[in-house]
């Protein structure tokens, strides 16, 4: 079984995804370090020069490649919901954990974030409002949803365990 985590930038995926991994014994992947890798640059390069949409085919190229991996933790993308496709991708390669952070919460961990190529530029704020807008309800249609609140990445880690592993018990899976 996968574990895919979903949510918006700053929610915590990658740090908690690796806790995750670890406690499980899984392998742990993050799509965006993926892509740098394949690509040789950063996502803020790759959003400079090829635009957004040139990197969302790049998300969906890297879930294509997932589809075979077993046993793993997998950070997403904020924007890897955005597209249909990958929704339907996501819900085949294993279950989805949506990281619920408080918009308020969000605004105060990438306030100062200038790595982030969706905020460059541009009223943190407003950028974020819109986010919410376009994919909260998208991110609420995973499997599991885990309000982070102000626990530690650890205590979220293992609260996904209990959520899952209850869940796979229920369902006999």
């Amino acid at each position: 079984m996968n574990i895919l985590l979903t949510g918006f930038m700053g929610a915590g995926k990658t740090t908690i995804g690796r806790k995750l991994a670890k406690l499980l014994e899984y392998s742990f992947v993050d799509t965006d370090t993926e892509i740098e890798e394949d690509q040789g640059c950063s996502v803020a390069e790759i959003f400079k020069y090829g635009g957004e949409e040139c990197f969302r085919e790049m998300e969906t190229q890297q879930l294509e490649k997932l589809k075979s991996v077993d046993n793993s933790v997998i950070a997403t993308g904020g924007g890897i919901i955005l597209r249909k496709q990958n929704r339907g991708m996501l819900t085949k390669i294993g279950k989805r954990v949506y990281l619920k952070v408080a918009q308020a919460e969000l605004l105060l961990r990438l306030k100062n974030d200038r790595n982030r190529p969706l905020l460059k530029e541009k009223d943190p704020k407003t950028v974020l409002n819109e986010m919410f807008a376009e994919r909260d309800l998208l991110y609420e249609q995973a499997e599991c949803i885990i309000e982070t609140g102000q626990q530690s990445p650890q205590q979220i880690a293992s609260e996904i365990i209990r959520k899952i592993c209850n869940e796979d018990s229920d369902h006999n899976f």
